[in-house]
């Protein structure tokens, strides 16, 4: 029985690439992977500045809201083991929110109990307050001090560094700034 297919046995089937076609192929990937890595290096900083410091701007809500759900003194202090207040202005080792109603004020001390601790931030940044360690928010919502934060990468280029205030009023609020 024979078959209708013809077979072409001149017709050679070729697999594959050709080494020119896999050179030209390499030189321009390397190319777009040359000019891509700047660009997306800058965009990794500006989402890890503007994460980290709203980490921050999250504690601050935090213990605003608390404090006016509980009826209590909240505050929020600089820590480095995420149990106690460390005296230090330097927020980037970590913070916690806690409630503040025994003992002395804006340390957690006596019966204050934490409701959340932040860890270390990552990639070695400085977030630094202008005056405290701690922020107090009373009952009301209203702070007993305002502040500013200041957040900057080690490696801060443009728009990447970010301002975190804190108003009289409790209000906070993040603003980019030119790294300086």
């Amino acid at each position: 029985m024979q078959t209708d297919k013809k077979i072409n046995m001149n017709h050679k089937r070729t697999n594959g690439f050709t080494l020119i076609e896999l050179m030209v192929t390499l030189a321009v990937a390397a190319i777009l992977v040359t000019v891509a890595i700047p660009g997306f290096r800058s965009l990794i900083q500006n989402n890890r500045a503007a994460t980290q410091s709203n980490e921050l701007l999250s504690g601050l809500m935090l213990a605003r809201s608390e404090a006016v759900k509980r009826g209590v003194r909240v505050s929020i202090c600089s820590s480095t083991d995420e149990a106690t207040c460390a005296a230090s202005t330097n927020w980037a080792t970590g913070w916690i929110v806690f409630t503040d109603d025994s003992g002395t004020s804006g340390s957690k001390d006596g019966t204050d109990a934490v409701i959340r601790a932040w860890d270390t931030l990552k990639g070695a940044p400085t977030l630094t307050s202008a005056t405290n360690n701690n922020i107090q928010f009373l009952r009301s919502g209203l702070v007993e001090t305002a502040d500013t934060f200041t957040y900057l990468a080690p490696d801060c280029t443009g728009e990447q560094k970010r301002i975190i205030n804190i108003t009289a009023t409790g209000r906070a609020g993040v603003t980019t700034a030119p790294c300086t």
